[in-house]
């Protein structure tokens, strides 16, 4: 009972408010009434006045009925309070776990549509580059032939005049002297020839970019996944050829294996390497920058492909940059998050990266790391035949 009286005690301090107080003081007094009763009981027999125990008797279970009907009572709101207020928690948190959901969902869908207009808006940009370039070098490259049987024309030309009139007048012979007749005749077409050259290498340079931008193809069809993986190096080339000053450029070592085309996206997978890669440059440079160079170590990118033995297409990017730590390379697929400095970066590449690897593929994009030593993003898709 005296544990009772002190545990109800204790409780009577939680209550701020008299409502909440005036019950459990009316059975702290029952309390204090019921153990004095008993206690004057006890005084009574040892002093021997036997004829008042059974009044005291009475007032003593009076007391306990009362005690026994008040803590009834109370433990009976108190069990409704706290059944209350659990389902008030519940219902809070049945809220705020929707609330979190909607917050999910607003979320992936702004990432969406940020990757729909990024890779729209980009690949607009490279196709309306390719087609201005298209049209100007396919009028160069179309009239080189011509150029070279003009050419090869007026060569025979001078050589019958030669022939015919081989001692001609002193003014043709300065002539020919000044311009070096012989050397333009071996090195004309040599330099027709070079220029045709450069011509291919440029419309090689203009299909890679319509490849990468594909805005006039279905969405999801059966892809070349090396073609998307070139036609990115394209775009990123000014990247990795100009690195850092006084350097040489990032080595790109491409080690493709055998794998079948997949059902994909290109134009978001492209979208995928373009990230990828732009990252591993980005590591080389900030290793470059803060670690310096190390002379008997290459800045180099690894691109490798082969087909798993779980019947899937492996792609992995590794790079020897600066590498990340253990923490950062959990977190680096979270949306909005980044190490580049305020302004660099939107943190929304790699996540995007993993939603469309992930959902929209129903592919796995892995991350390894370790500080100063590089990165690797293995990206894995299970063929369907």
């Amino acid at each position: 009972m005296g544990l009772s009286i002190f545990k109800t005690q204790k409780i009577l301090k939680l209550f701020k408010t008299e409502p909440e107080q005036l019950s459990w003081q009316i059975m702290f007094l029952l309390m204090i009434f019921f153990l004095g009763g008993y206690l004057l009981c006890i005084y009574l027999t040892i002093v021997r006045l036997i004829e008042w125990i059974p009044l005291l008797t009475g007032l003593v279970f009076f007391f306990g009925s009362l005690f026994v009907f008040f803590s009834v009572t109370i433990y009976y709101y108190t069990l409704q309070r706290l059944f209350l207020t659990q389902e008030k928690y519940r219902t809070a948190k049945e809220n705020a776990e929707s609330a979190l959901l909607k917050l999910q969902e607003t979320q992936q869908t702004q990432m969406q549509l940020i990757q729909r207009e990024t890779m729209l808006g980009l690949g607009k940009m490279v196709a309306g580059v390719a087609h201005e370039i298209n049209n100007p070098m396919s009028f160069i490259h179309g009239n080189l032939e011509c150029l070279r049987q003009y050419t090869h024309d007026l060569l025979n030309l001078l050589a019958t005049y030669a022939s015919v009139y081989p001692n001609p007048d002193i003014k043709i012979v300065n002539a020919l002297a000044n311009c070096d007749l012989t050397f333009i005749e071996s090195d004309l077409p040599k330099l027709l020839q070079s220029m045709q050259v450069g011509t291919l290498r440029i419309r090689e340079i203009v299909e890679s970019l319509s490849n990468f931008s594909r805005l006039n193809e279905a969405d999801y069809k059966k892809a070349d996944i090396h073609q998307g993986i070139d036609s990115t190096l394209v775009i990123l080339q000014h990247r990795l050829n100009c690195y850092a000053s006084n350097s040489k450029p990032i080595s790109v070592i491409k080690e493709y294996g055998k794998i079948p085309r997949i059902f994909c996206n290109p134009r978001f997978l492209n979208q995928v390497f373009l990230n990828l890669i732009n990252n591993a440059i980005d590591a080389l440079i900030k290793k470059a920058a803060t670690c310096g160079k190390t002379p008997d170590e290459t800045p180099t990118i690894w691109i490798r492909t082969f087909h798993s033995q779980d019947n899937e297409i492996a792609i992995s990017i590794a790079d020897n940059g600066c590498g990340m730590s253990e923490e950062i390379c959990q977190s680096i697929f979270q949306p909005f998050f980044t190490t580049k400095p305020v302004g660099e970066g939107t943190g929304l590449g790699l996540s995007i990266s993993h939603q469309i690897i992930v959902e929209q593929h129903g592919g796995s994009i892995k991350c390894t790391s370790m500080p100063n030593q590089g990165t690797e993003i293995d990206i894995r898709f299970t063929i369907n035949n």
